[in-house]
């Protein structure tokens, strides 16, 4: 039989995070709202979690809303077809830029089109997949890897996203912000923070969430 909170705490033990490791990277993600207790009230069945939370866990242990659902017991989030029929599944363009691919460039075209699952709901022109390459946000996502962005204007603090800087530039990179500052960090320590304070804030937009990270080999 389905159970939420075992599936949590199988996926919570394998990423080999405590409760309060869990909880504080929540925290830090989405800005607050998660404790361990409430945490163990879910992996003990005592309280059943709002969707949105849900959603939040499923990115932070990176694994499919289906695998923690009990629909699945495939816990990746690199769907294919063959498992799911038709079912949400659509043909997703990918660019080889991020820009181009966020219609910068009135001209580009997409170099092919992936079968993607999206989350039940999801409106697939609202999400595109672009070739990165660079090692600036290694390893979380390595050169050569293959991003999956949900265009929307803004993100939560700490979200990795694409980011325009002046209208010219675009980067994939984690964002984080106060009230008059704006930081856009790299994964790679080698990479400087990159930060806005001030009017400088403005020139600054996202542009898209990454959802998904395929590596190849």
């Amino acid at each position: 039989m389905y159970n939420f909170g075992d599936k949590l705490k199988e996926c919570r033990k394998a990423k080999n995070m405590t409760l309060e490791e869990l909880a504080l990277k929540y925290n830090r993600r989405f800005d607050g709202g998660m404790s361990k207790g409430t945490l163990s009230k879910y992996e003990n069945n005592k309280q059943e979690p709002l969707v949105s939370v849900v959603t939040n866990l499923t990115e932070l242990l990176d694994i499919s809303s289906d695998y923690l659902l009990g629909r699945t017991d495939n816990p990746n989030l690199d769907f294919n077809t063959e498992s799911h029929g038709n079912d949400n599944v659509y043909p997703i363009p990918v660019f080889n830029s991020v820009s181009a691919g966020l219609g910068r460039l009135a001209e580009s075209v997409p170099d092919e089109f992936v079968p993607t699952f999206l989350p039940y709901g999801a409106s697939p022109e609202n999400y595109i997949r672009v070739n990165v390459s660079g090692d600036s946000m290694s390893p979380l996502i390595d050169d050569g890897s293959q991003i999956l962005v949900r265009l929307q204007s803004s993100v939560e603090n700490g979200s990795i996203a694409v980011v325009m800087v002046d209208d010219e530039d675009a980067f994939v990179k984690k964002i984080n912000y106060g009230n008059n500052w704006i930081e856009l960090e790299s994964i790679n320590p080698y990479y400087p923070i990159r930060k806005f304070e001030n009017s400088d804030t403005s020139r600054v937009s996202v542009l898209g969430i990454v959802k998904q990270v395929t590596k190849y080999l």
